[in-house]
């Protein structure tokens, strides 16, 4: 068994271009002077009457079709008999079926988009997606070629203009055969083109990421960059404290408890004794039996069910497909339920709120935008009517307005209907949690990879146990009221459109989920 925990997608720099070009494209041309000029490229030089006897011609047709030809630079006689011009022989340079190819001139708009490194052009497959909220990579930037894209472009348009054709023309004969003159080039917007990164588990507990296949249509210089600098990027992410027992203790989770080192009556962990050659040796237990977890509760019992069949265990993050399909049967189920236990006195809870935490590489996918989409229509499906889903996010005290604007217009660009952002709480930092107040709630935690502690791989559950609902909506409120700053985008009726909005946070405005954290 491998899981895939989580998907993240590395930017590459491109931008398109507008290019108005002259091109050759196929002609027709009458069909004997087609088979004419095949005949001659397979026999060479022949004399008039050979021709005439192959063809069945009569002497003025022979001659009429001889003028044609020469009318077309397509044949030159030399002692009695004719053969190919190099022109016409030109017909046939690359040409896979051995076939003349004749062309005309016409005018072309053309839009390519290219990668802004070495300025190759990227296929549909890749630049058509685009998502803004991917992790950058460490480019180094040219200085000496800055400022110079539109004849960067130009250049790279005449050096793979055959690639920009196969790329824009599915059917090959629309295809052009070369590039007669570019007559104007004009540049777009820059952005980023997602390559998707891929990490995932084994049963022996071994984390692995790999960049996608889609990789693979990239030239093999900028698959072995964008390897190099992935490997890079990921490899200085920040460090994190370790609190994960905090986790276990907070939810008083009786599954991952199993899973933590025994501890002494004095509270001190349990450590173990074993003899090596002629030494003893001490030696620490493990803070979390992650392999034996990976293996028991993932491998063993897919996902393990538990507390009474209130919770399940999960693996990766939420918005991976696994998880994401267990929690909108769950929170369905769990919907359907409290409409049927409601009362006219019920009070239906109108957000669902999603507690980030503090990572690099959460939510840079768009399966966050499918997720959040999903769990609104879970909701209006079972309910008659959609719920909110608002983003909880974490940002520095001293944050400046701007990156706090940037960063919330990400999160309202992945399905959020608003962001708070503010400092996360203390010792909660790697804490995840989405909840539906009184209907389910999931909890995470980016627990700490020992082989490479930059590396964090998402472990919790899902639930509708009240308990632990109770607490994951204290821990919203808390959050929540952590945070300084509201943004979210105007709602089209305030003769604003959807203008981003901005505004100082109100701890007030999670009041209402002290109705839920009462135990």
């Amino acid at each position: 068994m491998r899981e895939r925990f989580n998907t993240v997608a590395v930017a590459i720099p491109a931008q398109q271009f507008h290019v108005r070009c002259h091109v050759s494209i196929e002609r027709q041309v009458p069909i004997m002077t087609d088979f004419a000029v095949r005949l001659l490229h397979l026999t060479g030089p022949l004399e008039i009457n050979a021709m005439q006897e192959y063809f069945g011609l009569s002497s003025n047709q022979t001659i009429d079709l001889i003028d044609l030809l020469r009318s077309e630079g397509l044949v030159e006689e030399s002692g009695g008999r004719y053969s190919l011009t190099s022109y016409a022989e030109g017909r046939f340079v690359g040409s896979s079926d051995d076939l003349p190819r004749f062309t005309r001139i016409v005018e072309r708009q053309s839009r390519p988009v290219f990668e802004l490194l070495s300025y190759t052009p990227i296929p549909k497959a890749l630049s058509g997606t685009y998502w803004d909220n991917a992790l950058e990579l460490e480019w180094a930037s040219n200085d000496e070629a800055h400022g110079q894209t539109v004849e960067r472009a130009e250049a790279a348009f005449h050096q793979h203009f055959l690639d920009i054709e196969r790329f824009q023309q599915d059917e090959e004969w629309r295809r052009a055969f070369s590039c007669y003159k570019v007559d104007n080039v004009t540049s777009g917007r820059p952005f980023n083109v997602p390559l998707p990164v891929h990490f995932e588990v084994d049963l022996d507990g071994n984390v692995e990421f790999d960049v996608d296949t889609q990789l693979d249509l990239l030239p093999d210089e900028l698959r072995s960059r964008v390897r190099r600098l992935t490997a890079d990027r990921i490899g200085s992410l920040k460090a994190h404290s370790d609190y994960f027992k905090g986790f276990v203790d907070f939810f008083e989770d009786a599954l991952l408890l199993r899973y933590l080192p025994v501890s002494r009556a004095d509270g001190k962990s349990a450590s173990s004794v074993i003899q090596s050659g002629h030494k003893l040796v001490l030696r620490k237990p493990l803070d979390f039996d992650f392999q034996r977890y990976v293996r028991e509760v993932h491998g063993g019992a897919d996902g393990e069910v538990y507390d009474d069949k209130q919770s399940r265990a999960l693996l990766g993050a939420l918005y991976m497909p696994k998880n994401q399909d267990r929690l909108v049967e769950a929170l369905s189920a769990a919907a359907d339920h409290f409409k049927r236990a409601a009362t006219a006195d019920t009070s239906y809870p109108l957000e669902m709120l999603w507690v980030i935490p503090e990572t690099d590489l959460w939510g840079r996918t768009e399966l966050v935008r499918r997720f959040i989409e999903r769990l609104s229509a879970t909701i209006a499906k079972v309910w008659g009517e959609p719920v909110e889903v608002v983003g909880i996010a974490p940002a520095p005290q001293d944050e400046p307005v701007e990156r706090i604007r940037k960063r919330g217009n990400l999160l309202l660009d992945a399905g959020f209907s608003k962001v708070y952002l503010g400092p996360s709480i203390a010792r909660f930092e790697r804490f995840e949690t989405m909840v539906l107040p009184g209907v389910y709630g999931a909890a995470m935690y980016q627990w700490k990879v020992p082989s490479m502690d930059v590396l964090s791989v998402p472990i919790g559950f899902g639930t509708h146990s009240p308990k632990a609902l109770h607490r994951l909506s204290k821990l919203a409120r808390n959050a929540g009221a952590n945070a300084l700053h509201r943004v979210w985008r105007g709602s089209g009726k305030d003769g604003e459109d959807r203008k981003l909005k901005y505004t100082a946070a109100l701890a007030s405005d999670f009041l209402y989920l002290d109705d839920f954290v009462v135990d």
